[in-house]
């Protein structure tokens, strides 16, 4: 499950260590921005991505082969 909103670490994949963050964007459908970082704070190393909906955001988590542990 892709959450959104919520800092995770990449535990697996590509970028592994780094912190990831999604944010839904208030398109209509929603977009999506993917932020990560080397860092929790997201200020080192930092960098982003944008899709265009949920589809394409699964596909860029399974391209990335993401393995995420999610903070509650």
């Amino acid at each position: 499950m892709i959450k959104r909103g919520i800092v995770g670490r990449i535990v697996s994949g590509h970028e592994l260590g780094s912190y990831v963050k999604v944010e839904e964007l208030p398109d209509d459908p929603p977009s999506f921005l993917i932020l990560t970082a080397s860092d929790r704070e997201f200020r080192e190393g930092s960098g982003d991505s944008w899709v265009e909906d949920y589809a394409s955001l699964e596909q860029f988590f399974e391209e990335s082969r993401w393995v995420i542990e999610w903070e509650e």
